[in-house]
């Protein structure tokens, strides 16, 4: 019988072939092994990767404080998180054809992202369909429950603002429902102090959106529509991100003209949870506490 392939070349066939847009058949090319071998391999990483990478890589950790800080210095207070959600195109699953068409007549897979101040994510869900709404997705979503809850945030730390208890804060744009803990913008015609709130947003917000540039200038199999398995998708998508994670964690740049936005989730889901009156009576209380806040200790110009 043949020598196994070593677990080092395996790696590299794996990375290889995430990094870069091409068919397995370019990396059997480059690595001068079976086509059908290519393909075992690179799921076989990725499945090693999401089971035992994924907890130790995409989570919050335990500098807290830190990321705050981080966010505080971008304009926005008391926040560890900033959510967005990226299409990534797959072929057509035979047969369910129209429950992955998006807007755009596309067959995709969402991948909701959560990332920290400097772009690590530290929350991913995926496997949702690219038909699903955005705040769908979320509200059903596991850090949705671990926020509602007050135990994602380890001691789900609290301050007071004018009266009001503000816990750890999210922002996110506004396509997504309103929470006491998740901020979005006020929106358009708004006076000074809103205005001033968006402005922060947008900018802590930004965050997110350069995280998606760089995690598919990173694995360019994610421009690209995926060619495996429908089982299969969400594996090979965490594995980038948690690779994400570690090239971030490493200090590992690229190249800024490789970094194309992330297409954009259409903002139609506006109200899509009009009637969640509880929740979005208390978002706005602690929307409108935080803009106080900011007005007040706004710079002397």
């Amino acid at each position: 019988m043949r020598q196994p392939i070593p677990v080092e070349k395996r790696v590299a066939i794996a990375i290889w072939y995430l990094a870069n847009a091409n068919c397995y058949r370019e990396v059997r090319e480059q690595f001068g092994v079976g086509l059908s071998t290519v393909g075992e391999i690179v799921l076989e990483v990725c499945c090693a990767m999401e089971l035992d990478l994924l907890r130790k890589t995409v989570c919050l950790g335990d500098e807290v404080t830190k990321i705050m800080d981080g966010f505080a210095h971008l304009g926005f207070p008391h926040c560890v998180g900033a959510i967005d959600s990226m299409h990534i195109l797959i072929r057509a699953p035979r047969g369910r054809t129209d429950e992955y068409g998006n807007f755009k007549k596309h067959y995709s897979i969402l991948l909701q992202g959560t990332v920290d101040h400097s772009g690590r994510f530290i929350n991913a869900e995926v496997g949702w369909s690219g038909r699903t709404r955005g705040a769908f997705v979320f509200c059903n979503s596991t850090l949705c429950t671990a926020m509602d809850a007050g135990v994602f945030v380890p001691g789900n730390p609290t301050i007071e603002i004018n009266g009001v208890q503000v816990p750890a804060l999210m922002v996110a744009d506004g396509a997504y429902p309103i929470r006491k803990w998740l901020m979005k913008p006020f929106g358009k015609n708004g006076d000074r102090r809103q205005q001033m709130f968006d402005h922060a947003l947008c900018r802590a917000r930004s965050v997110v959106e350069c995280a998606f540039g760089r995690l598919k200038a990173r694995w360019r199999c994610l421009t690209m529509r995926l060619p495996v398995f429908e089982e299969n998708i969400a594996t090979v998508i965490t594995a980038c991100v948690i690779l994400h994670n570690i090239c971030e964690e490493k200090g590992h740049g690229i190249l800024v003209d490789l970094c194309d936005p992330a297409p954009p989730i259409p903002n139609n889901e506006e109200d899509y949870y009009r009637n969640d009156n509880c929740h979005k009576e208390e978002g706005k209380c602690v929307r409108n506490a935080v803009a106080d806040f900011m007005l007040r200790h706004q710079p002397c110009p």
